[in-house]
């Protein structure tokens, strides 16, 4: 019994391990740029060339989660949505963005950027997760009212306005209202 209990961690750690490795950046992507990357990516999209547009695309992810900002955060999570469309694999390609945007919307509140918090909101909006949204908005809002900025906080409403559902308000507080 405890001969099996082993062998039964033991797979388990490797087969975490096999799924998380792709997803840790390499050492060397610290000095690439994401956005160059990204380019390869569309460019090697255009010529029909997957396996190079794949590849591109990890290397943005890996400059990107080393760079520890936001922007390629949200750039990459775009681009993994154009590699999905044009591979076939959408739905892979959601969850990826959707794990990239996670990070972005982190990074940027951590930074203190109503820009960041706002942009992966978006992000979030256009795959249509109105749960998501509900939480960049309420950071948002805590951000632009913390600032005390009149301008921030028109942002933060124009945001509001934007992904409001017709007879669905978005009370002030920031929060959407359930599905």
């Amino acid at each position: 019994m405890k001969h099996r209990t082993q062998v039964a961690l033991l797979l388990l750690f490797l087969l975490t391990t096999a799924v998380a490795l792709p997803t840790i950046p390499s050492a060397e992507a610290a000095g690439t740029d994401w956005a160059a990357e990204i380019q390869a990516m569309d460019a090697a999209l255009e010529r029909g060339d997957v396996a190079t547009a794949q590849a591109a695309w990890r290397e943005a992810y890996a400059a990107a989660h080393a760079g520890r900002g936001w922007p390629g955060m949200v750039a990459v999570g775009a681009a993994a949505i154009r590699l999905g469309r044009a591979t076939d694999t959408v739905a892979v390609a959601e969850s990826r963005a959707r794990r990239v945007y996670l990070t972005a919307l982190f990074r940027a509140r951590r930074h203190g950027s109503l820009d960041g918090v706002l942009a992966a909101g978006e992000a979030f909006g256009r795959l249509g997760d109105r749960e998501m949204v509900q939480q960049a908005l309420a950071m948002a809002t805590d951000m632009a009212k913390r600032s005390g900025d009149d301008l921030a906080q028109r942002r933060v409403q124009a945001f509001r306005s934007q992904w409001l559902r017709a007879r669905e308000p978005i009370p002030a507080h920031g929060m959407l209202p359930p599905p």
